[in-house]
């Protein structure tokens, strides 16, 4: 080999810059897929994969069972009880055939107790039909609150780093930090709080993942729907996220009865319909949520002969309805409010299951034929 071949070929300033910016230019030739949102709400997609979302709400307003709501419907596809506790809240099949394996699930939780971040893992276990006390290869929960500041960082700082190693282990699809806050020693720092969301955009789009942020609102304004999130760290999280969702709990004053609404608070795909839910006590005291008015997943069976269907309006209409009733007036219930179903006034509906089962009774309180309702024992609600 001569000396000339030996001799570094020198790049211009031009040629570096050129070839830096190679991988940075879109081509317009190029196709570039749709995103893959693992969730959709009513048949709407949201949270894609490769993004960062935001949850957020007054302190105690339900984020959490939010999370767990999400959770659940990642881990318990074709879980009866994701069904019924979820309706149309549910993981995108699609996303999961892309995909290529069921999802897997990280919940960092930084700040409540050890026994009720326990009780979340039991609360999702529960709704997946899951052991309670067995551990899952598909879901891993880190309990952060206690961790102590080293001799380099603080213990905020400390939290990031673990996080980062348990996404680094257990390469998760979704990952639920409960709260941001507590990774950052300053959320009114503009460089620390730009630092900490450029780092997670960059991570989810590399490993291609979902990553969803808790943190609280500022103190109450007169509308929920117009608070924002804390400090600079709320804004940039607000200015990165691809949705930004609030949880708002609301207690009727006559009743007493409590109820959370989930909205969309910003987006940048198609616009989510709110939900509701309430804690129901279906397992003692570990508060299990459970969506409210959601029309069950859709089947192919006619409503009248669809036993499912039929349980869960009987269900729904127990206690809140004045009996008897007419078939008009079940048809009207189950079409509408209830069933979640348009009415047109052309659907036909078939009793036969219902007065066969004794779930209905026909009744001589009201002319024109009528019927009491009979919930059965044994209701899987």
């Amino acid at each position: 080999m001569t000396e000339e071949n030996n001799t570094p070929t020198l790049r211009t300033a031009e040629q570096i810059n050129a070839e830096e910016l190679r991988k940075y230019w879109l081509d317009p030739e190029q196709e570039y897929p749709e995103p893959h949102f693992l969730f959709e709400y009513n048949g709407v997609g949201f949270s894609p994969l490769g993004g960062i979302q935001a949850i957020s709400g007054q302190k105690k307003n339900g984020k959490t069972f939010v999370l767990a709501q999400l959770m659940a419907a990642a881990l318990g596809t074709g879980s009866e009880r994701v069904s019924e506790y979820l309706g149309t809240l549910q993981t995108r099949q699609d996303t999961i055939d892309w995909l290529g394996h069921e999802p897997r699930v990280l919940y960092c939780d930084t700040e409540m107790e050890q026994l009720n971040t326990a009780k979340v893992l039991r609360r999702v276990h529960w709704l997946c039909g899951w052991d309670m006390k067995q551990r899952s290869e598909r879901f891993f929960v880190l309990w952060l609150r206690e961790v102590p500041k080293t001799e380099n960082q603080s213990s905020n700082k400390e939290r990031w780093r673990l996080i980062k190693n348990a996404i680094e282990q257990i390469s998760p699809d979704i990952v639920f930090v409960d709260g941001l806050r507590d990774l950052v020693n300053d959320f009114n720092d503009n460089t620390e709080s730009s630092a900490i969301v450029g780092e997670m955009m960059s991570l989810a789009s590399q490993k291609n993942m979902c990553i969803w942020n808790v943190l609280h609102m500022n103190p109450r304004p007169s509308n929920d729907d117009e608070s924002k999130m804390r400090g600079h760290l709320g804004t940039e999280l607000g200015n990165k996220v691809s949705d930004t969702f609030v949880s708002i709990k609301k207690k009727d004053s006559n009743t007493g009865q409590v109820t959370f609404t989930v909205k969309q608070q910003d987006a940048r795909g198609k616009d989510i319909d709110d939900w509701q839910f309430e804690i129901t006590d279906d397992v003692g005291g570990l508060g299990i949520p459970k969506i409210i008015g959601t029309p069950i997943p859709k089947n192919d069976k006619p409503e009248g002969d669809n036993p499912e269907h039929i349980l869960h309006w009987i269900n729904e209409a127990i206690g809140k309805y004045t009996w008897p009733m007419s078939r008009a007036e079940i048809k009207k219930l189950v079409f509408g409010e209830i069933g979640g179903q348009k009415n047109t006034g052309k659907q036909s509906i078939d009793l036969t299951i219902a007065i066969n089962s004794g779930w209905l009774e026909e009744s001589t309180m009201k002319k024109n034929g009528s019927y009491m309702l009979q919930p059965p024992d044994d209701l899987p609600f």
